[in-house]
């Protein structure tokens, strides 16, 4: 049995962020070799009535019943799935243990073992998925518990937890995902409730191709995509010849710069890329610390074909930086958190972590689409704890949807990136700077 958490952390000036665990899937093996899945893409959910019952957990008016099909409907949509529901008085999740009841439930039933998930945290966590499986990797069950000590809402209201993100990435659990250390990911380790950098949260209620391409993965393309799906292998080295393990890798649409896929290589530093669609693409490998940055190493060039498989072996230099990039901003609050904005508009983008505070700090991205307007940085003091920079960022009007990465240098040193941080959305933020044509 594995429990799968969603931490979410309201967005003040300031929350520390959490390293995201684990491949795009789950696995069963620290070799991280076999993945979980369901052996039938048919999948039956037992949705609990508590759901439907008027509570504190849910704001008057929420659309609960939409915001579940939608969720459900989202998931569909992306790979060859299908769920069937069914409504049951049912209120309680299967106890922990090597076998559930082969029942997955969706509750918010407040009974003892759905309490009991949340006694560490009844503030931080908006809802918990309980998975089981066999020795072969295959889910058996896979229970979705929402936090009966919160509040949800459909509506973007502030302070509450978005019901139909919060299902979404729940559900991505359900499917077999892991936590994402692509930040504008559906399927990332945090997510704010409404109201963090003034806006509602409901980036994550659409996935971004990083959970698109991990879903394929596990259950391939829905049958009308003909052109799917592709494969890239690989495998990274340090210089002193030991595999570099559970380094970020993640791949870039050569033309845009957006970023359709993320992974952690492994302990023998190998990676696995799959559900692309075929196209060219760039590979980046960045090693991970909570004390250092590390440089976003371009791994190499690769055209991917359906049905083929691309390798790529690299040997990484792991150079570090001299300031550690921890976070990224906007309206003077740092999170963990993407930055959702929109084409068309420029935005002040802020980043922070240590030792930002110079002046040959400097933002870019691989985007033809995305520039940094020149002359526009300035350097706030937030404290001891952190420094804290910020840059006027211009976002074209025919940017394509979807996560890019922010690259962070100084004048001598090469960059450093926070993978797909920066989400252009469909919905609106007003915050912007400026207008373009």
């Amino acid at each position: 049995m594995f429990i799968k958490t969603l931490k979410f952390a309201v967005g003040l000036l300031l929350f520390l962020s959490v390293s995201a665990a684990g491949f795009t899937p789950q696995y069963t093996d620290e070799s991280k070799k076999v993945r979980l899945h369901w052996k039938n893409p048919t999948i039956r959910i037992a949705l609990s009535t508590s759901l439907t019952k008027q509570s504190f957990n849910f704001k008057p008016e929420t659309d609960v019943r939409g915001a579940i099909e939608r969720s459900l409907k989202t998931w569909e949509n992306a790979a060859n799935i299908r769920f069937e529901t069914i409504w049951v008085e049912r209120q309680s999740i299967s106890p922990a243990g090597n076998f559930g009841d082969g029942v997955s439930l969706i509750t918010v039933g407040q009974t003892a073992e759905n309490l009991s998930l949340f006694r560490d945290d009844k503030n931080g966590i908006s809802a918990q998925t309980r998975t089981f499986y066999n020795s072969k990797g295959l889910i058996t069950e896979a229970d979705i518990v929402l936090n009966p000590y919160q509040q949800f809402s459909t509506d973007g209201a502030f302070g509450f937890f978005d019901l139909e993100a919060t299902l979404t990435h729940e559900i991505g659990h359900l499917l077999g995902l892991e936590h994402s250390f692509v930040l504008g990911a559906t399927m990332y380790l945090n997510q704010g409730k409404n109201g963090v950098y003034n806006l509602p949260a409901f980036s994550p209620r659409t996935l971004a191709e990083d959970d698109i391409t991990g879903i394929r993965a596990l259950y391939g393309a829905k049958s009308e995509d003909e052109e799917c799906c592709g494969k890239i292998n690989g495998k990274l080295v340090l210089a002193n010849g030991k595999p570099a393990k559970n380094a970020q890798v993640w791949v870039e649409e050569a033309e845009s710069g957006r970023v359709v896929s993320g992974v952690l290589s492994n302990n023998e530093g190998e990676y696995l890329f799959d559900g692309l669609n075929p196209g060219e693409y760039r590979i980046y490998a960045q090693r991970m610390s909570e004390v250092n940055s590390y440089i976003a190493e371009p791994i190499g060039a690769v055209s991917v074909e359906k049905d083929e498989m691309a390798e790529i072996v690299k040997k990484l230099q792991s150079a570090k930086t001299s300031f550690n990039l921890q976070f990224t901003g906007f309206k003077g609050q740092i999170s963990a958190l993407a930055v959702p904005v929109n084409g068309g508009k420029s935005f002040i983008i802020y980043i922070g972590g240590k030792n930002l505070n110079t002046g040959e700090i400097e933002m870019s991205f691989n985007s033809p689409n995305i520039s940094v307007i020149p002359d526009s940085r300035q350097i706030y003091d937030y404290g001891d704890e952190i420094t804290v920079a910020s840059f006027e960022v211009r976002i074209a009007k025919n940017t394509p949807l979807g996560e890019y990465g922010i690259f962070v240098s100084t004048r001598s040193e090469r960059a450093t990136c926070l993978a797909g941080s920066l989400t252009v959305e469909e919905f609106e933020n007003i915050w912007f700077e400026r207008l373009f044509d």
